[in-house]
């Protein structure tokens, strides 16, 4: 059984924070300007120095595009919004639509065991 506590999640939180921000080529205050607090707040939670807020946390998945769940270590899914996208299109199209999403996907993921 794994235990999640403050400071797991604060690391779990600094490490995914800082990969996504350097994978996306960001600086810490852009990141900053996204979620509306501070350059010296992005730092700090780098740094694994401060529990993220609640609210910052949140507002830090957002401007990124990735899970709050993800990004505080719940889960290791970082695409929980996308999922949840695809989901509302399947379930919002007729059969034969459904049929065909499904088909594609299909062929999209035979043309990633290609590469």
């Amino acid at each position: 059984m794994v235990i999640i506590d403050a400071q797991h999640i604060t690391r779990v939180f600094a490490h995914r924070l800082k990969e996504i921000r350097e994978e996306r080529g960001l600086s810490q205050e852009d990141v900053g300007r996204m979620a509306g607090v501070s350059k010296a707040t992005i730092s700090k939670y780098e740094a694994a120095s401060h529990l993220p807020k609640l609210m910052h946390a949140k507002a830090i998945a957002e401007a990124l595009n990735v899970g709050f769940s993800y990004l505080i270590g719940f889960t290791d899914n970082r695409y929980v919004q996308e999922v949840t996208t695809i989901s509302d299109v399947f379930l919002s199209l007729p059969d034969d639509g459904k049929k065909e999403l499904l088909n594609y996907a299909k062929y999209l993921e035979g043309q990633q065991a290609k590469d």
